[in-house]
């Protein structure tokens, strides 16, 4: 079965506004990063960070459970909502995130909730009540003990959208207006025009990412639990699927705060896949890189398989002559 799922991709992404997070009154700017070329030259360029590109999995993952892909229903409310307080509940009416009364909750914690189970969560304060029956180092009193803040990691990791290396970026701040018919009507006016300026970029990317297939649904705090897995074997399947899916609609360019209005002109030139179905790999060579395939394909283990989409020919892989073609072959190893 599935165990290690890692992506490296690169694609163009033309007029996009993704990471506009410089903002003065009615200017929103694009974030630019440093960084060095192949040669160790600095250069500066609109980037996006991989916070983003998280998010945007998180919400590929919530789209396709809330319309029912396989059958899987399970969302804290905090997920379902979209918000990133998890895992949360409604109290009076109101968004909190549910504090731990024993570190057992976890199990609680990962089979009520796809996304908290996959995206992890941080509960960062100590909850009082009735802990783990547990000795204490300095005393063999056992009682109440506080429940430590309870941290999951993460099971899906992105790098930085960055611009491949030896192509040009470009960036341009527009104007935009809102014209309101009701405001300074009394004052004998039409209209009321709202100008505002917005960046946009253009530019050849990558990003790489990688899923931990064998941990999801594993339960890390209660180490005596002989099952490992808070969850069933179908319900792994579902959530380790709709984490692969999701994959898909971030390759659409279903990224970015702007969709109404600014979807990126997106159109991927090259992705290369590696799975393992026997353990964890390491990260691919970023595509930003010029020798980034050969170095990807030396650097994994033996057993490794490789899936590729783009017109070049690299040895040692699957070439598929679609991207559903990739995915078809991820989902059939679930």
């Amino acid at each position: 079965m599935l165990k290690f799922v890692t992506f490296a991709v690169k694609t163009q992404l033309n007029v996009h506004d993704l990471n506009n997070e410089a903002v003065a009154g009615n200017v929103t700017d694009i974030r630019i990063m440093e960084f060095l070329d192949e040669s160790g030259n600095r250069i500066e360029a609109p980037t996006v960070s991989g916070r983003m590109l998280k998010h945007w999995h998180y919400e590929g993952m919530r789209h396709l459970i809330l319309n029912g892909q396989y059958s899987l229903n399970q969302l804290c409310t905090g997920c379902k909502v979209g918000e990133p307080i998890r895992p949360a509940s409604l109290s009076n009416e109101k968004l909190q995130q549910i504090k731990p009364k024993k570190l057992k909750d976890e199990e609680k914690f990962v089979k009520d909730c796809v996304i908290c189970d996959i995206h992890g969560y941080l509960i960062a304060q100590e909850a009082k009540g009735k802990g783990e029956e547990e000795e204490s180092e300095t005393s063999t009193e056992k009682g109440k003990q506080k429940v430590p803040p309870l941290r999951r990691s993460s099971r899906v990791m992105f790098s930085w959208l960055m611009p491949v290396l030896g192509y040009d970026t470009t960036q341009k701040q527009v104007i935009h207006t809102r014209v309101s018919q009701q405001e300074s009507v009394a004052e004998g006016e039409g209209s009321a025009q709202m100008i505002f300026n917005k960046s946009y970029a253009s530019g050849i990317y990558a990003f790489v990412s990688a899923l931990d297939v064998d941990r999801i649904g594993l339960e890390e705090l209660n180490l005596g639990n002989s099952d490992r897995y808070a969850i069933k074997d179908d319900d792994r399947k579902g959530r380790i699927k709709v984490a692969i899916e999701a994959y898909r609609l971030i390759l659409s360019g279903q990224i970015g705060a702007s969709l109404s209005h600014a979807m990126p002109h997106q159109n991927p030139i090259e992705i290369l896949v590696a799975y393992s179905e026997t353990g964890p790999l390491p990260f691919p060579v970023s595509p930003i890189y010029s020798d980034c395939l050969e170095k990807t394909i030396g650097l994994m283990p033996q057993g490794t398989q490789f899936l590729y989409w783009g017109s070049g020919s690299p040895s040692g892989v699957t070439k598929k002559n679609t991207i559903d073609e990739i995915f078809q072959e991820l989902l059939s190893k679930i």
